[in-house]
Formats: structure tokens, sequence, C-alpha cells
């Protein structure tokens, strides 16, 4: 629905500021040669807005974040069509009509997403109550109670692992649901007590008091973009992941690879020798090296780099790596220059440019035996960049770090079950927006 919104915000728009310009009703010529120009600039700015986050779940309903980024990104947006209508032109060059329709849209798009999207969205502000325990159930009643959600007013939590019977913990429930006038039950359906009270959720949401319900672990998912640890078992592998191929998806992803790796790779060429050069003048050690990951269906792969340390780990040498980055290391890392000699690695099939990244054998090893299901992430053929990578970018760097590695599997899984050719479009349009925030560019 925001994705429609927003294009019937650009094209109504663009009425709008010609009505403006002109100071009547455009004429059909008018507005067919302007819609012509436009069309393409629509397109560029729909990306835009995926790469500042104005589809993001957390964004949809937060009234506080909502104008600094249209802002920000109506400022790229304005910078896009100078680029093309003045310096790459491509058909008419609207100065003022180009003011107006900025400043138009602007307007439009605050007032969209402000305030007719939440009255769409929903026409009351819910009361939420929690029904469940665990960090996912204090992770909701925390972002809730944090005042920056359209529909919510709070949320409060009753965890049935608190009660000492049944009983006392329906009594509780049924307490909070009157007195604080509860209006959304958010409820962990994983919990034996609180499943064995489902007859109850269902005459309080189509008898009674018409309380809405929805599934702790789902809104846990849809707003932190990630799978809750605590449901992961065997039943939710076999349900969500599955080995059968996306054969579609596949192919345009292999598709893109290919053309993407020729295409970057060609382009790469001219910086080789100032890379080199610098690697080469700081210490005289070698330029590239070859490193073993682990690939799909756990396999190893050999893949390149340019060289960013001053050594290299091997083996077992990788669970207390003693190496330091060195100052040429440092800038390549932080552009992902490092990374170039990889559009080898996906050309060959090895790598993919989406994809959970790929772990050295050694830590993989110790993280498969210490965190459960964590070889799922080896599924599918690992990338330069990741879900993970966009949405935690406390990924961990070096050495054994099981928590931080825990968290980015939540990540990983989430990838697992939502893959598809459109996020992993919207993953490489978050991954150059990383790049450039981290380069200062």
């Amino acid at each position: 629905m925001l994705f429609l919104g927003d294009l019937f915000v650009f094209v109504g728009g663009l009425f709008i500021a010609l009505g403006i310009r002109f100071e009547s009703i455009p004429n059909a010529t008018i507005v067919r040669d302007h819609l012509t120009s436009f069309s393409g600039i629509f397109i560029l700015w729909l990306a835009v807005f995926l790469i500042a986050g104005l589809y993001d779940t957390k964004v949809n309903f937060s009234r506080k974040l909502i104008p600094g980024i249209v802002l920000r990104a109506q400022s790229i947006n304005m910078a896009l069509a100078g680029l093309v209508f003045f310096v790459f032109p491509v058909g008419l060059t609207p100065k003022i009509t180009l003011v107006i329709y900025l400043t138009v849209t602007t307007v439009l798009i605050m007032s969209w997403r402000l305030f007719l999207f939440p009255f769409l969205a929903t026409v009351r502000t819910e009361r939420a109550l929690i029904v469940g325990g665990g960090e996912e159930a204090v992770a909701l009643a925390h972002i809730l109670n944090g005042g920056r959600f359209f529909r919510f007013a709070g949320a409060s939590i009753v965890d049935p692992n608190h009660f000492e019977n049944q009983h006392t913990f329906k009594q509780a429930l049924v307490k909070n649901i009157t007195e604080f006038q509860v209006s959304m039950i958010v409820g962990d359906m994983h919990n034996e007590r609180a499943s064995a009270l489902v007859p109850l959720f269902y005459d309080l949401t189509f008898k009674d008091q018409h309380v809405a319900f929805l599934s702790l672990h789902q809104l846990y998912e849809q707003i932190f973009h990630r799978i809750p640890l605590s449901l992961i078992k065997e039943s939710w592998v076999l349900e969500n992941i599955s080995r059968v191929p996306h054969t579609i998806d596949d192919l345009l992803k292999r598709v893109t690879d290919i053309v993407g790796a020729v295409v970057l790779g060609v382009l790469s060429l001219p910086v080789y020798p100032f890379i080199m050069l610098a690697i080469k003048s700081e210490d005289g050690g070698p330029i590239f090296y070859k490193t073993e990951r682990i690939g799909r269906y756990n396999k190893s792969i050999s893949i390149f780099k340019f060289r960013s340390m001053n050594g290299q780990d091997s083996g077992e040498d990788a669970l207390k790596s003693g190496l330091q980055v060195t100052r040429v290391g440092r800038f390549l890392r932080k552009t992902r220059l490092d990374e170039i000699p990889q559009f080898y690695n996906i050309l060959r099939g090895d790598l993919s440019f989406i994809g959970p990244r790929p772990e050295m054998p050694a830590l993989a090893a110790v993280y498969a035996e210490r965190i459960p299901y964590y070889t799922m992430r080896h599924m599918i053929k690992p990338g330069l960049s990741g879900w993970a990578q966009i949405n935690d970018f406390e990924v961990p760097r070096s050495g054994v770090d099981v928590e931080r590695t825990i968290a980015k599997l939540s990540f990983d899984l989430y990838y697992l079950k939502q893959r598809s050719f459109f996020l992993d479009i919207e993953i490489a349009l978050k991954t150059l927006k990383t790049l450039l925030v981290r380069s200062g560019t």
C-alpha cells in the first residue's frame, strides 16, 4: 500500500505542479510530455525511498522518524532529478516546474505518510497486552512503549511462567484486559499456558470485546526483520526452510551475478594498480591472499582478496588471531575495496553478490557445535553482502564470538525464509547506502 501510495503521490503531484506552473488545467500534450520525461524519475525516487528505509516496518508506524527520512530522501531525489534533466538530458528540462514539483511532492509525501496512511492502516489506537515471556516479549514491549508507533498507545506484559497455576494466570490476564482496556493481544502460542487459552482469545476476538489478536513471533519478525531464536526448532526449520529450489529467483540471481561480476570486474580494473602499489609500498608483503571459507552445503571454497592484514590466519589460528589490520587495509576494508577480487569467485559460482557471509572453517566448526541449527545458513550460496550485514553492524569481525554470531544467525534465517530476487535487490541497494555512509560520501 505504501509503494502504490507513493507512486500515486508522484503522479498526482505532477498534475498539481503543472496546474500551478501554467495557472490552469494542463492540456493532454503537456501532461503526456511530462509523464514521459518523469517516468524514469519516479522509478529512481522509489528506489531512493527503499534505500532510505521508508518501506521498513519500524518507519511505517513511526511518526518521529518520518519527517527526517523524507527530507533526506527528497534531497537526494532533487539531486537525481537535476542529473537526469540537466546533466544527462532526456527530453524536457523543466526548471520552474521541477522546483514546484519537488515542493509539492515533499508536502504530499509528508502528509500521506504522517496523516493519511496511519488513518488507513488503523482507525484506532491500540493498547496492547503481550502474553508471553523471554527476550522477544521484552523487546516488543520496549519498542511499543517507546511512544514512536502510530497504532500503539503502549504495551504491558503478562508472563504465563510467573504464575503458580493456570487458574491464577487466566485471572491476571482477564484483569489486565479489563483494567487497561486492552484492544490487542500479542500472544506467544508456543507457550503451553498461553496456547491453552485459545478459546478465551477466540471469544475476546470474535464474540465479546472484539479484541485484535497477533502472534508474538510474527510481530517480532515483522518489526525486527529477524527470526526469534527461541522459535527455532526442527519443526520450524521443516515448515519454513526447504531444499526445494526457487527456480525463477535462482535463475535471475545467477544471471545478475554473472552480468554484475563481468561489468564491475571490468570497471574495477583501473583501481588495481593503485591498490597494488599501496599494499606493496606499506610493508612489501603479498598483494593478494587466498583463504578458505565454508560455501553452500558445507563445502569448502577458496576466495580471493586484497591483503588487508599483516599476515594470514589459517586453520586453528583463526580462533585466536593475533594479526593486525594494516593502515592501507583499514581503508580497503572500510570501502570494501579489499573484496574486489571476489568478482572472480562470483563469476566462478562460489559466491553470490547477496547471501550469508561465508565463514572460516575453524570458526564455522565451533559455531556449529555451540549454536543449534547454525549450519542452516549453509543451505544457500554465501554472498558479498547479506541481510545481517545491512541490519546488524555489530556482526563478529575476528575470533570466536558466539553471542554476536547467534544474533547474526537470526538475520540469516530470516533471509532463508523470505529470500527472493526482490529481497536481494533491497539488500543490494541498502548495501550501497551503507558503503556511501561508511566512506563519508
